[in-house]
């Protein structure tokens, strides 16, 4: 107990330094898999083989992430493209590790003078490569933290930072109920685009998920941003002024996923703020959705999602999981 404590101060004086902006780096808050993404896209308490959610919380490693790689690829929004890898290693007694990457290019970008004119194109992209651990210090207990070198490119100007994630997990074999704090995205900017230095995307999020005994089926809830209470836009789809209920509202997202402990799982998700936000009056257009199944193949995984934004724009995922461990059996 004496050691949770301590972790809860340690928290507590990050939050209390970190950065509150959202204006640079955006795409450290992409979900960072096709199976976080069909569950709503904040997902920070599954924890099982999937590696690929220490990328946010690396509080979630343990023994059955061993050996386990996961490379994830989307076509984004507005051609872009963005990508995700991730390794683990179980060092016994408590210590795991894991090292990942994620890539995010936004292609070609017309590049035009003060009246409109085109002259020729630039690109841009972002990339953080990082690196994390885990103790699990009791039998539900485990804390983990990481760093993230953040470079990012927009023509020829460059910036790059540092970045951290610290989270703390508690997991019930019995109960099969995981509960995760994980603050992220604290850090510094030591080289900005301009000159101005740049606040980073930190948000504070709580997750819960529970495997039901009734029915073959994982609830996923998740409470995101809790830093910072008002994260809705001013006004709804209608041009009224949001309420307090759709500004609590505005901080949550679930996740179902059907069979979690079978080898082909189908998941839903729904994210409130982007289902309000995206949303067009008089019409249902269905934002905020999203789905995807998981299938698994000998020592591989594939995972897909589909991601509904608006009537033009959804995001299609896909993932692979391959399990590098020679002593599990098939």
């Amino acid at each position: 107990m004496k050691k949770i404590i301590v972790f809860s101060l340690l928290l507590s004086g990050m939050v209390s330094q970190a950065q509150m902006g959202t204006h640079v780096y955006p795409f450290l808050n992409i979900p960072v898999s096709a199976r976080q993404a069909a569950l709503g896209g904040d997902v920070i308490s599954i924890r099982d083989h999937d590696v690929s959610f220490a990328i946010a919380n690396p509080a979630l490693l343990n023994k059955d992430s061993d050996k386990q790689l996961s490379v994830n690829a989307t076509a984004y929004l507005a051609d872009s493209k963005y990508g995700t890898i991730a390794f683990a290693k179980d060092f016994d007694n408590g210590h795991m590790a894991t090292i990942n990457a994620r890539y995010m290019s936004y292609g070609n970008i017309p590049r035009t003078d003060d009246s409109g004119f085109e002259n020729g194109e630039f690109s841009a992209s972002d990339v953080a490569i990082g690196a994390g651990y885990a103790y699990q210090f009791e039998e539900d207990w485990t804390i983990g933290g990481g760093l993230n070198f953040i470079t990012s490119k927009i023509d020829n100007y460059t910036s790059s930072a540092i970045a951290g994630n610290a989270g703390i997990t508690y997991h019930n074999k019995k109960s099969k109920e995981v509960l995760s704090l994980v603050c992220r995205n604290f850090g510094y900017q030591f080289k900005s685009f301009n000159g101005e230095r740049e606040n980073l995307p930190f948000r504070v999020d709580l997750g819960y998920t529970k495997i039901l005994k009734v029915f073959p089926v994982a609830i996923t809830i998740t409470a995101h941003d809790l830093q910072k209470f008002d994260i809705s836009s001013e006004y709804n789809v209608n041009g009224q002024e949001v309420n307090l209920g759709r500004k609590i509202a505005d901080h949550f997202s679930l996740g179902a996923e059907l069979f979690p402990e079978k080898g082909f799982n189908i998941r839903l998700g729904y994210n409130v703020k982007r289902g309000n936000e995206l949303a067009v009056a008089d019409q249902r257009n269905f934002s905020g959705l999203s789905a995807g199944f998981g299938i698994k193949l000998s020592r591989f995984r594939i995972d897909y999602a589909h991601v509904r934004y608006h009537n033009s724009s959804n995001v299609n995922q896909i993932g692979v999981s391959v399990d590098l461990s020679s002593n599990r059996g098939y």
